[in-house]
């Protein structure tokens, strides 16, 4: 009997060091009393970049952002608000809009909220930071310290995106992006400027997550190509910054 009162006290023991191990590092320890919202992404490994280059001029930036919730399960909408994280943050605040009031609906565990994001010129020269963050109030808390935070980078600048960079495609021995292979080719500067007029054509914003939207629009970059090579020698054929032909592989 002695020996397994002693087992139970070292259990109890062990338990209570991994609780306040947890707690010294910032990570989550579930309590049903408690809803513990965090943002999707691992702040140290995860930055949304936003550029205004892949927006009609004067149009605004809507961004989602997911959060998830832990810990209590609620029966109704759960409504919430936002912060910005001051030490973190470089963009101004008039280039920036927060809502008011988020919610994560009843019966999910994730849901979305939205930022909209103004341009300026001063990010034509420079990325600025929104560092965003839940406010704690009452049985909300933040969770776990790796999510307590979504990072935004915007500019105005071209950089490439990405999911023209991503391996999503071929195998472990032979990945690839399905961007470059499949639908437009190795990038280039020139030709994503291309490819970014065909979509202000319809007022897309494209994210890179549907491929039957890359399909469509890597075709029609494709036919813009042969519109503007028309009756041309080939070596006056659009050209790159790198001074080669822009060529699209897409199928059609």
């Amino acid at each position: 009997m002695r020996i397994t009162y002693l087992l139970k006290g070292l259990l109890i023991c062990v338990i209570a060091l991994v609780v306040i191990s947890c707690e010294e590092q910032g990570l989550l320890v579930n309590n049903n009393e408690v809803s513990y919202l965090r943002f999707i992404s691992d702040m140290t490994k995860d930055t949304t970049t936003v550029s205004f280059k892949t927006y009609n001029d004067g149009e605004d930036a809507v961004i989602p952002v997911e959060v998830s919730i832990r810990g209590k399960i609620q029966e109704s909408d759960l409504f919430f608000t936002i912060s910005v994280d001051e030490n973190r943050t470089t963009l101004p605040q008039h280039l920036y809009m927060l809502p008011n009031e988020c919610k994560i609906r009843k019966g999910l565990l994730t849901d979305t909220l939205y930022v909209t994001l103004k341009n300026d010129p001063i990010l034509q020269s420079e990325n600025r930071l929104l560092a965003l963050q839940i406010n704690e109030d009452g049985e909300i808390k933040q969770g776990d310290r790796l999510y307590s935070r979504a990072l935004i980078s915007v500019t105005d600048r071209l950089f490439k995106p990405d999911w023209w960079s991503v391996n999503d495609a071929g195998t472990e021995q032979n990945p690839g992006n399905s961007a470059e292979w499949y639908y437009l080719g190795e990038y280039s500067q020139r030709k994503y400027e291309l490819f970014l007029e065909v979509l202000k054509e319809d007022h897309v914003v494209f994210d890179g997550k549907n491929k039957q939207v890359l399909r469509k629009y890597a075709l029609k970059l494709k036919n813009k190509l042969k519109e503007m090579n028309a009756g041309k020698e080939q070596e006056y054929w659009e050209k790159d910054e790198n001074g080669l032909i822009i060529t699209v592989p897409v199928a059609g």
